[in-house]
């Protein structure tokens, strides 16, 4: 009998080993294969980022639903179908990795915006009063790297590219193009037997063009050019109904990093993005110009059961609004500028990994403590937002193996506090009072306590030694003491190998 037992074990632990491509998702899913995330943006040193190579294709479905919208110009509906590939190739000395992705669907809820991508381009949206139906977008993107190292020597390139197309069949309706093109390229050094240092440098373009055109015969609504805090360049409110972005970024990033994943590991970036809003429909005319400048940095030590890191993020971003003569010829005389728009950001995180694997179960917790500081100011008339807030968080992930299939279940609990919050606003327009209370609505919601619990389940089924079959879904729930609830779903289907 003890005979037969110590064979069963023997055979079970042989399969094991041989599916190939579950040991891979295994890695793949530990906590601490997540624990960094700065370092890896650097390509010289994303090559020893994993010591294995693995690749999926998916496709899903993704969902989202706010009883009332938490941040109303980014809308409070959306859902969208997706495909999504990427790989992660080692060969030899040589690492290559790329990504492909694509997505289609609709946003609803949407109020006083016309633009995409808010995140890149505020304060100076273009906006109007309307009741705006849903706003549908079709996005894609590609890129890819290539690492390799000879001796002391380290070097490393990526090449990134993503386009998005926004409209509305509805009146107003908006016609949006954005493309965003990054290349990076860097080298690296030996320090030791251990470590390497690595410096890269990235540059990023990216262009918006807006169009926003109406077919009523009962006349339009009045299209604003916002400037930040329930503002706008009154001047050329009712005009410019086209109008582009076009901003460039340069950063600079360096580290130091162990080879084998265990030790110190260091990664420092420092950027600055300039971007510009003209309006095309006024003779190419630059009404505003933005500036930031963002540094973080990130320190971890790894060992191979555990890990701690701390991250801190800071951002001062300037908005300068120009002004302009009486036209002449239709072409209007830049007279001066002022810088009108200030927001500062900080943000730091300190947290942990703790994992342990048994012969066929993983265990990982991952607590976790975030401290947020935005502070926006807008000089006349004179207006002032800021909002301090820390969230504890803690997750924990499951993980068990079986010789055909692998699971994982991954819950974590967020709560996050405001500290302090302060929403000053003057001198608001009576026809920007609708742009007033929705910033009021932004504000309640982001300085009111809120919780959030998610939970991801993860199935992976072996197809053969190489290949495996994937099913996971992903909800989260968030509860906001001032009133609101939100759900989202993710959900995927994809074949790993």
């Amino acid at each position: 009998m003890p005979l037969c037992l110590a064979y069963c074990a023997c055979c079970l632990g042989q399969q094991l080993t041989d599916s190939v491509v579950l040991d891979r998702v295994r890695q793949r899913s530990l906590l601490s294969e997540s624990a960094l995330q700065l370092v890896w943006q650097n390509p010289v040193v994303a090559q020893w980022q994993r010591n294995y190579s693995i690749s999926d294709v998916a496709i899903g479905y993704q969902w989202r639903h706010e009883s009332q919208a938490v941040v109303v110009q980014l809308g409070n509906h959306d859902a969208q179908g997706t495909f999504d590939a990427e790989t992660h190739i080692k060969h030899r000395t040589r690492t290559l990795w790329g990504r492909a992705h694509y997505d289609k669907g609709s946003t609803r809820g949407i109020a006083w915006n016309e633009t995409s991508d808010i995140h890149m381009v505020y304060p100076y949206l273009m906006a109007d009063s309307a009741v705006l139906a849903p706003m549908r977008h079709e996005r894609y993107g590609f890129g890819g790297g290539y690492a390799d190292h000879r001796g002391r020597w380290q070097w490393g390139g990526e090449v990134d590219y993503r386009a998005g197309h926004y409209y509305r069949n509805v009146d107003p309706r908006p016609r949006n193009i954005t493309a965003c093109l990054t290349v990076k390229g860097g080298v690296g050094w030996s320090l030791s037997s251990r470590y390497v240092a690595a410096a890269a440098l990235a540059y990023q373009r990216y262009k918006q063009t807006n169009d926003v055109v109406f077919y009523s015969e009962l006349g339009k609504e009045k299209l604003f050019h916002l400037t930040g805090l329930a503002n706008d360049y009154g001047r050329f409110a009712g005009a410019g109904d086209e109008s582009f972005y076009r901003a460039h970024q340069w950063q600079v990033m360096v580290g130091v990093h162990p080879f084998a994943n265990q030790g110190l590991s260091v990664a420092a970036r420092a950027s600055r993005m300039s971007l510009d809003k003209v309006l095309t429909s006024l003779n190419k005319l630059p009404l505003a110009h933005i500036a930031q400048w963002a540094v973080d940095g990130e320190m971890a030590w790894l060992e191979h059961s555990w890990n701690t890191r701390m991250r801190v993020e800071a951002s001062r971003r300037v908005g300068r609004e120009n002004i302009f003569g009486d036209p002449a010829a239709s072409v209007y005389p830049m007279i001066g500028s002022l810088d009108m728009y200030h927001e500062n950001r900080f943000a730091a995180c300190l947290d942990g990994v703790w994992q342990h694997r048994w012969r066929n179960v993983d265990l990982g917790v991952k607590p976790a403590v975030d401290y947020a500081h935005v502070n926006t100011i807008y000089a006349d008339p004179a207006g002032r937002q800021c909002i301090n807030s820390l969230t504890p968080a803690l997750a924990l992930r499951g993980g068990y193996r079986t010789p055909s299939t692998y699971s994982t279940l991954h819950v974590q609990f967020a709560w996050t506090h405001p500290v302090e919050q302060e929403l000053m606003l003057s001198g608001v327009k009576a026809e920007l009072t609708g742009l007033q209370q929705v910033l009021e609505s932004d504000h309640r919601y982001a300085s009111h306590n809120r919780t959030a619990l998610n939970a991801a389940l993860a199935v992976h089924v072996a197809l053969s030694n190489r290949y495996a079959l994937q099913a996971a879904v992903d909800w989260c729930f968030t509860r906001y003491t001032a009133g609101a609830v939100a759900h989202r779903l993710k959900s995927s289907v994809a074949i790993i190998f």
